[in-house]
């Protein structure tokens, strides 16, 4: 089974911004020396089949995107940016649980349903 997760090794966001169409986007800023990251690579996977319908999850590498990195002022990693049309809804820094990861996105995904 293929992963449902964006691999982006540039400085583009056109691979995610194509794939998603009106779903929101979870960016996953990482690097390949993170312990936190590597901890939390299987919840992330988890989440993006899970949310398949309703999130496009895109993994980004710190050290292959600087300038998405600078972009989007990641001083940490793991950083997740969860973003609607191009607006940013929320960032969270650091590691998180499975549980902790769904809660942030149905939260995300109440407060765009409640914009809408």
């Amino acid at each position: 089974m293929t992963s449902p997760i964006i691999q982006i090794d540039g400085n583009s966001l056109a691979a995610i911004d194509a794939a998603s169409g009106d779903r929101m986007q979870m960016l996953v800023f990482s690097a390949t020396w993170c312990g936190p990251c590597k901890a939390m690579a299987p919840a992330v996977e988890d989440i993006a089949a899970s949310y398949a319908n309703d999130v496009a999850v895109a993994k980004i590498d710190i050290e292959a995107s600087p300038e998405l990195a600078a972009t989007f002022e990641v001083r940490g990693v793991p950083t997740l940016v969860i973003r609607r049309d191009g607006a940013l809804i929320h960032r969270h820094v650091g590691g998180l649980t499975r549980t902790r990861l769904a809660m942030m996105i149905d939260d995300a995904m109440e407060q765009g349903d409640a914009a809408a």
